[in-house]
């Protein structure tokens, strides 16, 4: 298999592209796994407070939070050192991490819930801002492939390490800190301080960015809607740790597939087909029923679909935006998600899911997800034409190229 396309044409350096992989795929990660573990992390340290379980307190509080201080970093991100914001966002959520397997109790468990949000939502603008800096348009979505293999792979190895040396729940948050300080070895290798971010900070985008930013994001936001609400078609329990495992193993090997394909034709495609995918996958719930089969492959189906959607979402607002202005771009592009995810949290499965209307609560979904393509057609492609047209001119022309040596050497 000529695996030449992935490196081909690179312009960044080693130094930032290992910068930009650690710096985010730890940050990912150790988001996953705590988003895993979280509620079983708060029911450890809240074992006399039921009513904190029962309402999902914690998490709660730790996504929003996690938008409070997303909105904030990404706005005072021009104001102060990239550097120095992505130090503190690392070692608080590294000390936090470490002070939840010391202390105790309901108080504790709002005070992790602040400084864990703050931790993801502060650096996580700047962290992701890095990657649009760092890659030219052309190979963006090739190096956001490689951040969400590299996140999936530490999460795969953070879980195998846990359940082969039966570590608990106290051994998995330790465990979590380490990932969380790993996003610190970015800084050794480079600066990450945003050379010119200041210069360009009042730099005027071209007309109809925000617009063209919008299209883009109607889909995202329905995506991880109707995502979050299909979660109530899978009865409570049915979901396995194998199902979980092959969800996540498809998100990373379709994740690093999408960044070569939106390298190549474009970002529209694979938000497309990841639309129709997570449409049909609804139909599939709905029309066969609810079981361990259908479920299995809705799973490893739903996760081939956000593969896509991470990738894609992790170019897109580096190719609409300049240095100075990512920040912004970035957090509002991840901060709607965790938005979602903050609602969903904190609304009761009876009053969004009625029971016995499954069929017609996936066609439901199936449809709003098929209408969330419209806004992607409308939406301007945001790798220029003119790089898909020389790269195919660059391959034909080594094609041909081979295929005339090819023809001298058997002369």
């Amino acid at each position: 298999m000529n695996l030449g396309f992935l490196t081909k044409d690179l312009r960044i350096s080693s130094r930032k592209f290992l910068a930009a992989i650690l710096l985010n795929s730890g940050t990912l990660a150790w988001f996953f796994l705590f988003i895993i573990f979280m509620p079983d992390i708060f029911e450890a340290i809240t074992p006399n407070d039921p009513l904190w379980s029962a309402h999902q307190t914690g998490e709660i509080l730790f996504y929003a939070f996690a938008v409070l201080w997303s909105i904030i970093g990404s706005v005072i991100a021009v104001r102060i050192s990239r550097r120095k914001l992505l130090i503190t966002s690392i070692l608080l959520g590294t000390f936090s991490m470490i002070l939840v397997a010391i202390f105790q109790g309901t108080f504790f468990a709002a005070i992790y819930s602040f400084f864990l949000g703050m931790s993801l939502g502060l650096g996580l603008p700047s962290s992701m801002a890095l990657i649009g800096d760092y890659t030219d348009v052309e190979e963006r979505a090739r190096v956001s492939g490689t951040v969400i293999l590299g996140t999936f792979v530490i999460a795969f190895a953070t879980i195998g390490v846990i359940g082969i040396f039966d570590l608990g729940i106290l051994g998995a948050v330790l465990l979590m800190a380490i990932v969380r300080l790993t996003s610190i070895f970015a800084l050794v290798c480079d600066k990450c301080d945003g050379e010119g971010q200041k210069l360009t900070e009042k730099t005027r985008l071209p007309s109809g960015t925000y617009r063209e930013f919008f299209f883009y994001l109607i889909p995202w936001v329905m995506f991880s809607i109707t995502s979050c609400l299909a979660s109530n078609l899978i009865p409570a329990g049915m979901e396995s740790p194998t199902m979980t495992t092959l969800r996540y193993v498809f998100i990373a090997v379709f994740g690093f597939m999408s960044g070569v394909v939106a390298d190549r034709f474009g970002r529209k495609l694979p938000i497309i087909f990841g639309l129709i995918v997570l449409a049909s996958s609804f139909v599939l719930l709905g029309f066969f029923g609810v079981s361990e089969t259908t479920v299995t492959i809705y799973l490893a189906i739903s996760g081939m679909a956000w593969g896509l959607f991470f990738v894609v979402f992790l170019a897109v607002p580096g190719d609409l935006s300049v240095s100075g202005s990512r920040e912004k771009f970035y957090g509002i592009g991840y901060i709607l998600p965790i938005s979602i995810l903050f609602g969903f949290s904190s609304v009761p499965v009876p009053k969004i899911f009625p029971p016995g209307s499954e069929s017609s609560f996936s066609q439901i979904l199936s449809l709003i997800t098929f209408l969330s393509i419209i806004p992607v057609l409308r939406a301007k492609e945001t790798l220029p034409e003119l790089k898909i047209r020389e790269r195919r001119l660059k391959e034909h022309i080594e094609k041909v190229g081979k295929a005339v040596l090819e023809s001298k050497k058997k002369e």
